[in-house]
C-alpha cells in the first residue's frame, strides 16, 4: 500500500514537472519568436533621397533596411535578416536542399548590401530581388507555412553575416533558375566583365521535363513581334554562341540580333535555344531557364544532394570568391 501511495505521489510530482515545462515552453515561444524575428514597420515618411526618418523599433543588434513594397506603394523598415528570410522563400523552392538555401542566403545578403552601397533603398522586385513578407507567404504555402518558413529561417540564421566577397569587396551575386548545362560569362550576357561571373559546367538536371521546353510561332507571329516584315520560313541563319551555350546573334529576316533580345522580344525561358520548323511554324527550344550568369538554383539543388556544403556551392558558381562574416556595429 505505501509502495502504490508512493509510486502515485512521484507521478503526480512527474506531471507537475511536465506541465510546468509545457507551461514554460507556451511562454518563452512567443518570446524567442520575437527575438529572432523583429516586427516589420510600416513608415510612408521618405525624405527627398528615399531614405526613411529613424525608426524607435531600430536597435543596436540588428541592421535594419528600408524596403519599398510595390504592391502597397509604401516603404518598411524590416531587419536584414527577417528580409532574408522572404526573399529567399521568394527566390527558392523551400523543398530545396538545406545547403541550396544556404547559398541562396549567403547570396541575397551580399546582393542587397551591395546594392546600399550606392542606393537608399531596396525594391521589392525583380528590379532588385523579390521579397515576400509573412501574408503573402501563407497564401503561397497555406498549410506548409509553419514548415516552410522554419525551414528557410534555419538557412538564413545559420549564415547570419555571410557574404561573399572578391578582393576585399563584396561581389554582384548573380543567380537564375536552371542553366542549359553551363553557365554564362558575365560580359556575354550583361554590359561588364567581372573574374567571379565565369562560365562553369552547371548540370544534373537535363532529364527534368520543363528543361527542353518548345515555343511555336506563325511567321506572321515573328513579323508582328520583331516589325520586321522581311522574315519567311528559312530567314533565319547565322547563328553564333557563348562559351555557355547562349545564343549570341542570330540573323532573322534581313536583321541581326543577339541572343537576349530575340529572349526578351519572344518571352523566351533563356538565351540557349535552337531553331526548327515544322510546317510553316517556327519551333524555338529553349534550354534552362533564365539569363545563365552566376549561381544556377536547380545545380545548386543537386549539389546540396550530391553532398556539396553552401561554400562549395559558392565557390563552384562564383570563381575565386572567399565567404566572409560581416559584423554591423550601430547600424554600419
Amino acid at each position: 500500500m505505501n509502495k502504490n501511495v508512493r509510486q502515485v505521489s512521484m507521478s503526480v510530482k512527474t506531471g507537475s514537472r511536465i506541465m510546468g515545462s509545457f507551461i514554460f515552453a507556451l511562454v518563452m515561444i512567443p518570446v524567442f519568436l520575437t527575438a529572432v524575428a523583429p516586427p516589420i514597420i510600416n513608415d510612408h515618411r521618405a525624405t527627398a533621397n528615399g531614405r526613411l526618418s529613424a525608426c524607435e523599433a531600430c536597435d543596436q543588434n540588428n541592421f535594419y533596411i528600408t524596403v519599398y513594397r510595390d504592391h502597397l506603394s509604401e516603404f518598411q523598415v524590416i531587419e536584414l535578416e527577417r528580409y532574408l528570410i522572404g526573399v529567399v522563400a521568394a527566390e527558392m523552392p523551400a523543398l530545396f536542399e538545406l545547403d541550396a538555401l544556404r547559398a541562396q542566403a549567403i547570396a541575397g545578403r551580399t546582393y542587397v548590401l551591395q546594392l546600399l552601397q550606392h542606393e537608399d533603398y531596396i525594391l521589392d522586385t525583380v528590379m532588385h530581388q523579390v521579397f515576400l513578407d509573412d501574408d503573402q507567404l501563407k497564401t503561397l504555402w497555406g498549410a506548409d507555412f509553419d514548415t516552410h518558413f522554419a525551414t528557410i529561417s534555419e538557412a538564413v540564421m545559420s549564415t547570419k553575416g555571410l557574404v561573399l566577397k572578391y578582393d576585399n569587396n563584396l561581389i554582384t551575386p548573380m543567380f537564375f533558375a536552371m542553366s542549359s548545362g553551363k553557365t554564362e560569362n558575365s560580359e556575354d550576357v550583361f554590359a561588364s566583365k567581372r573574374p567571379y561571373l565565369r562560365s562553369i559546367i552547371s548540370d544534373g538536371y537535363q532529364d527534368r521535363d520543363d528543361f527542353a521546353v518548345e515555343q511555336t510561332f506563325s511567321i506572321d507571329d515573328l513579323q508582328k513581334a520583331f516589325d520586321n516584315e522581311a522574315i519567311t520560313a528559312s530567314s533565319i541563319s547565322q547563328v553564333t554562341h557563348s562559351e555557355g551555350g547562349n545564343v549570341l546573334e542570330i540573323k532573322i529576316g534581313d536583321t541581326v540580333y543577339t541572343g537576349r533580345s530575340v529572349r526578351e522580344i519572344l518571352d523566351l525561358r533563356s538565351a540557349a535555344f535552337s531553331v526548327s520548323y515544322h510546317e510553316d511554324n517556327i519551333i524555338f527550344t529553349t534550354y534552362g531557364h533564365g539569363h545563365g550568369v552566376g549561381m544556377s538554383q536547380r545545380g545548386a539543388n543537386v549539389m546540396a544532394q550530391n553532398g556539396a556544403s553552401y561554400h562549395e556551392i559558392l565557390q563552384h558558381y562564383y570563381q575565386g570568391v572567399t565567404i566572409e562574416e560581416k559584423y554591423f556595429a550601430n547600424g554600419e
